[in-house]
């Protein structure tokens, strides 16, 4: 079973306006592009002269950029510090029409900054600039205040964790009691070292590493990915869940009779070229679809073929309507 171009374009115009609200952490994203013709004297590494720069938005503001470009409203809530980072990711957030006045300062924490070093082509390094710890309590009562505020607001909700400090256990309760008194559903991109914060969510988006650390379990093969899946879900009272497989596509757990099986999901990917932030699309995507009401499995076909596109760029990146559906279009003329 696959969705057609006629279905993709339908959702996709109910995904349209539709407000998304988004926790969780953001980052400031950096790529130094440059060419490598020799290894440097002093040590044996290669040289790098750079030739290009580029900043985009990464972790939470990556997830809203996705929502915005395929064409939902974002509502994005997460910290920053007033620095030249948190200044810089504020403009890039702007120049794409997300607002930026559901935003937290915390002056506890810088913003957090990861540099991609790219050399003919291909990552050869990254530099991460963040410091570890939890906000501060004002910060976390501002964004339970703001997230009210928000959920008001918003059909789904997206929690964004990369466990630097923005999701702690006091939101997440704020998160559960909100969710559950505005029947709103909201969809995680878990860290396992956050486990018990998630209990009760009605979906979760993790990838296979993150499912096998999460349950103690492999689950690479069909029978394991099962195994690992079902374990999760009655572990944390999860309603379901869509575990993305990288070349392997992705699979679809839910507690219904029709689903007693995950539901393999094949990749839509035909040339893959960076997978960064490609997680990000899929939890924008598939939220955005089931913010409109749409089914679980349709919501999943969409995001994988938003994945499919996203993959074939460099860098973190989006998908748009148009592109999603000429994706649809070129895989209808194979």
């Amino acid at each position: 079973m696959r969705m057609d171009r006629a279905q993709a374009e339908s959702l996709l115009g109910k995904m349209r306006g539709h407000r998304v609200a988004v926790l969780g952490d953001l980052m400031l994203d950096e790529y130094l592009f440059g060419e490598v013709s020799r290894i440097s004297p002093e040590a044996p590494v290669p040289i790098v002269r750079v030739n290009r720069e580029r900043a985009v938005l990464g972790g939470a503001a990556n997830v809203a950029a996705n929502l915005k470009s395929i064409g939902a409203e974002p509502v994005l809530l997460g910290t920053l510090q007033r620095d030249a980072a948190g200044s810089r990711l504020q403009a890039l957030l702007l120049e794409v029409g997300i607002r930026t006045d559901w935003l937290v300062i915390d002056p506890s924490r810088p913003t957090i900054i990861k540099t991609r070093v790219i050399g003919q082509q291909q990552q050869m390094l990254r530099i991460d600039r963040e410091e570890e710890g939890g906000c501060q309590p004002a910060a976390v009562e501002a964004l339970c205040a703001r997230l009210g505020e928000a959920l008001e607001r918003a059909s789904a909700l997206i929690i964004s964790d990369y466990a630097k400090g923005v999701v702690c256990l006091e939101l997440m309760d704020r998160v559960r009691d909100l969710c559950r008194a505005r029947g709103i559903p909201w969809i995680v991109d878990p860290k396992p070292d956050h486990a018990e914060f998630y209990r009760g969510a009605p979906l979760m988006t993790p990838n296979t590493k993150e499912l096998a650390a999460l349950t103690g379990m492999p689950a690479k093969g069909d029978e394991d990915l099962a195994a690992a899946g079902r374990a999760l879900m009655a572990r944390l009272e999860l309603q379901g869940l869509l575990v993305t497989r990288s070349e392997r596509g992705m699979a679809l757990f839910a507690t219904d009779e029709k689903h007693q099986a995950p539901w393999m999901i094949p990749t839509e990917a035909r040339e893959v070229f960076d997978v960064s932030g490609a997680g990000d699309t899929v939890i924008a995507v598939f939220s955005a679809a089931i913010s409109t009401g749409a089914d679980w499995q349709d919501a999943a076909m969409l995001a994988n073929a938003a994945a499919g596109v996203v993959v074939g760029k460099m860098g973190t990146a989006t998908a748009t309507p148009a592109e999603v559906l000429r994706h649809y279009q070129d895989q209808e003329a194979l």
